[in-house]
């Protein structure tokens, strides 16, 4: 059995991580010690699991964790994609790293790989903080004149990190009128329509007051907007503005009253996006309960009819103790099967000391048939203590160890274009036609191997020792199958299960060409392997273990969902919910009193991490408003 010992990741080093995009694949393989890639690994077992900052040792304070994508084929056995994941939302270093679940306790993990988030696509401007409404007037004092004060824009990506650090250009502030039709526009001090800001770095300061022009024109209780309009020749796409309403009055007395109804409209706002953002939240949360309920309930009945094709039939009461008790069962059952004698190779195997030794020939194939083992062996009977060598220096390194009495094959040495397809069909198939019909059930003898380890260089030993080699039933049947061969090409070896040889230059008889029994063989043959009944328990015991877990997870997603749901009709929430009524009820009528339209104050409240302390995590958006909701509640 081979043992993990590291977990090998592979993907793009030079790929950019941009907030809220997608990582690149990761491909993940699980090696043992000779760096083998150990294969059949239920990928439920292989996680990837990713944290803000870095973590040290085996402290692993996980964020976030993804399960692997779906082998797309075959072929792709023992290696593990992680596609389309999602990357953070916020910028920052991140760590990530594969585990792989050995067992229950026991738990390999790979090397921290360590990503930097950096921001996304500019697309909005945004300010430090939301400046208050402004009702002012267009009186001497300019105080009262003052529209907005020490003011600092900044690019803001899709998801509110700072970016375009690189940008320089300008910003253009101008006033203008919800109405399109309204021509009376309020203007800046100097009686100018607009006023440029440098724009450096990613952003812009208002260091200067903007301030109205004395008596400027304006319509008496009117609402306006400052708008604040990014010209950036380098950008393709032109960023979205900032907008900030205000309120304008002729009247002196008349804007110092509308002042403090604007300054109550602006905590009502306030108060009412963090009442909001919190339904939104719980009720995304509910969705993504009831969907995490769905997709729970899916997996368990994708498992139960995974078990029904492995006759395993389960109760619809005490699931899980029928279960543990069938999963002992098996266990038990399997642990029987591998205490069952099973043909050995008793010859000792050379140290593996040195990566670059295989070991001996006879411990390299292992052979499920007992009289194909028997013949296979003998035939190879010269080459069985053979130590088989990745290089011609590990091979000079042992021979020069024994003195010369090792016999030692380096694979660095063979020839390898003259070696056979193992893909080939037998001889008597040609060109996709039956020349003949053959009796004795001929087949490849490289076709009965089984190789326990390293697939490809055992394919190349055993390809240049057996070639075309061929067993079939029995002597007649070989001679029959070679006097037809012959008359269309060249007949390998064959060998019969019954211990006869006929050579490729069609010579057999005598005792040369005769396999003895088993027990003279002195162990040098090829071991069994471990019987298919082993390996269908290992499968149904990994499905039981998969369902059990799948069990578990439904119970605790239905007990999240229905403590969930009756917290929404708790008395405190019905009153959170009276409390938001009640204001935004208060907010229309202060609105109506200041003449505004309804305003996106509360929507742009919203843009605002800050308001409800949003945690900056990279966790996805799902799990983050989950968070959210929790540290609300508490």
């Amino acid at each position: 059995m081979l043992i993990p010992i590291r977990l090998n990741v592979k993907y793009d080093k030079n790929a950019s991580f941009p907030a809220g995009g997608t990582f690149p694949d990761f491909l993940v393989s699980v090696l043992s010690e000779d760096d083998n890639i150990i294969r059949n690994i239920n990928p439920a077992r292989i996680s990837m699991k990713m944290w803000k900052g870095q973590g040290s040792g085996n402290r692993m304070p996980t964020d976030v964790t993804f399960s692997c994508s779906k082998i797309k084929d075959d072929k792709e056995d023992g290696f593990f994609y992680f596609r389309d994941k999602v990357i953070p939302e916020r910028v920052g270093a991140y760590s990530i790293q594969f585990t792989f679940a050995m067992d229950k306790t026991n738990t390999l993990s790979s090397d921290q790989i360590i990503v930097e988030v950096v921001p996304n696509d500019p697309v909005r401007l945004l300010p430090d903080s939301l400046p208050a409404t402004p009702a002012v007037s267009n009186v001497r004092t300019v105080a009262s004149r003052t529209l907005v004060k020490d003011l600092c824009l900044h690019i803001m990506d899709e998801y509110n990190n700072h970016t375009g650090a690189d940008l320089i250009g300008r910003v253009i502030a101008k006033i203008k009128s919800p109405n399109e039709d309204d021509t009376e526009i309020p203007q800046f001090q100097g009686k100018i329509s607009s006023i440029e800001f440098p724009f450096d770095r990613g952003s812009a300061e208002i260091v200067s007051n903007l301030v109205l022009a004395e008596n400027s024109p304006g319509r008496d209780s009117t609402e306006y907007i400052l708008v604040f309009e990014p010209d950036l020749p380098a950008l393709k796409k032109p960023l979205e503005p900032y907008r900030l309403s205000f309120m304008f009055y002729n009247d002196f007395k008349k804007q110092q009253q509308m002042a403090t109804l604007t300054r109550e409209r602006d905590q009502l706002s306030q108060s009412i996006g963090v009442y909001r953002n919190w339904f939104d939240t719980t009720n995304q949360l509910v969705n993504e309960m009831r969907c995490q309920v769905k997709e729970a309930e899916t997996r368990e009945i994708h498992l139960r009819n995974e078990l029904r094709k492995h006759q395993i039939e389960l109760p619809q009461t005490n699931t899980l103790q029928y279960v543990d008790s069938l999963i002992k069962q098996k266990v038990l059952d399997q642990d029987g099967v591998m205490k069952q004698p099973r043909r050995t190779c008793t010859l000792p195997n050379y140290p593996k000391g040195n990566q670059d030794i295989l070991g001996k020939i006879a411990h390299l194939a292992q052979i499920e048939d007992n009289e194909a083992a028997k013949v296979i062996s003998w035939h190879l009977a010269s080459d069985m203590d053979c130590v088989v060598t990745l290089t011609t220096e590990a091979a000079r390194s042992i021979f020069d160890e024994t003195q010369g009495r090792q016999q030692v094959l380096p694979l660095d040495s063979i020839y390898k274009k003259t070696l056979p397809d193992w893909n080939r069909p037998l001889p008597h198939l040609r060109n996709g036609k039956i020349c003949f019909r053959p009796v004795g059930n001929p087949v490849f003898a490289r076709d009965l191997l089984t190789f326990p380890d390293n697939v490809e260089h055992c394919q190349t030993v055993f390809g240049m020792l057996l070639g075309d080699t061929i067993i079939i039933d029995n002597l007649d049947a070989a001679n029959h199958y070679r006097k037809e061969v012959v008359k269309i090409t060249h007949c390998p070896t064959l060998l019969t299960r019954e211990g006869d040889r006929i050579r490729s230059n069609g010579k057999f008889g005598g005792l040369q060409n005769k396999a003895p029994p088993m027990d003279k063989l002195r162990g040098m043959v090829f071991g069994a392997p471990v019987p298919k009944l082993y390996s269908a328990f290992t499968g149904q015991i990994d499905l039981l273990q998969q369902y059990r877990a799948a069990v578990v997870k439904l119970d605790d997603v239905n007990k999240d969902l229905d403590l969930h749901l009756r917290s929404l009709n708790t008395p405190e929430m019905l009153k959170k919910k009276q409390e938001l009524a009640e204001q935004e009820k208060s907010l229309m009528l202060i609105e109506q009193k200041l003449g505004m339209t309804p305003s996106d104050k509360v929507s742009e409240l919203l843009l605002q991490p800050a308001i409800l302390d949003m945690p900056d995590t990279p966790i996805p958006p799902k799990r983050m408003r989950k968070e959210t909701v929790k540290k609300l509640y508490r």
